[in-house]
């Protein structure tokens, strides 16, 4: 007897694809209490470029780092879970769209469902991590990120001053932010891939109150024994030269993820 499963027309999977999709419709999913802890640092451009596809072109040599705790998550039914995202400004060269943003190196999270949905539908390089909740002693705010237990990323950030009301305004008039990823899925029994393309995500915050700071990212590399999956991302990531860094903020307020409005790029 052959099997009666049978894709749907205009309907989104996920594997396992034979329980059933969704059909598509272009809908934002909005994060109602967000608190971030962002970074830049200026490093060498040769080291970036390295990381970064043919058909992007980076526009200046900063990293960017971010931890997010997520609260009030509507499609979790207002859950939580915690990322810390690396990224560097880029412009997309792919086609003549000008599209400028964020090109995403990797995104580490500590649950399982936003990782699927954020790789396999967004193209966005989404892998595990446990993540430790933002805590502080006065106004030093600090978070890692680990597995198994060893730690491999640390970021402190001491808060300065609160940012006034027009600061605000000026971060809110700019929230709209094109993160760009690459998707791939490699070929089964050989080399190659099967899909390999840029893609774009749109995303956005609102701030309701921000703070100035001084940020630093510290690094212990982890062997392969130790880490045998993502040894080797974090080693190119402690790799970077940090020359500088230009600034760091405290930021809290309400993210929303324009999911209908990714797309692959050409």
């Amino acid at each position: 007897m052959r099997g009666k499963f049978t894709f749907q027309e205009g309907y989104i999977y996920k594997i396992p694809a034979h329980f059933g999709g969704v059909p598509f419709y272009p809908w934002s999913v909005v994060y109602g209490d967000m608190t971030c802890l962002s970074m830049q640092f200026e490093t060498d451009p040769e080291a970036l470029l390295r990381i970064i596809p043919e058909d992007f072109e980076l526009l200046q040599p900063l990293v960017n780092v971010q931890f997010a705790n997520s609260r009030e998550v509507d499609w979790m039914s207002g859950g939580e879970y915690r990322l810390v995202q690396l990224s560097a400004p880029v412009k997309y060269m792919g086609n003549s769209e000008g599209l400028v943003g964020e090109y995403v190196f990797i995104i580490w999270e500590n649950k399982a469902c936003p990782i699927l949905g954020g790789r396999e539908e967004d193209g966005m390089p989404k892998i595990f991590a446990d993540i430790a909740m933002e805590r502080h002693t006065g106004d030093h705010w600090f978070t890692s990120a680990s597995y198994e237990c060893n730690t491999f990323l640390k970021l402190d950030l001491d808060r300065k001053a609160e940012l006034g009301a027009n600061e605000i305004d000026e971060m809110n008039r700019n929230g709209k932010v094109n993160y760009f990823g690459w998707r791939v899925l490699p070929n089964l029994g050989k080399g190659g891939s099967a899909i390999s393309h840029a893609t774009l995500y749109p995303q956005e915050m609102t701030v309701s109150r921000a703070w100035a700071g001084e940020g630093s990212c510290t690094w212990t590399k982890l062997s392969p024994e130790l880490h045998p999956l993502q040894s080797g991302y974090i080693a190119t990531l402690a790799d970077l030269p940090v020359r500088r860094y230009t600034m760091a903020f405290m930021l809290k307020g309400v993210a929303r993820l324009n999911v209908g409005d990714s797309r692959t790029l050409p």
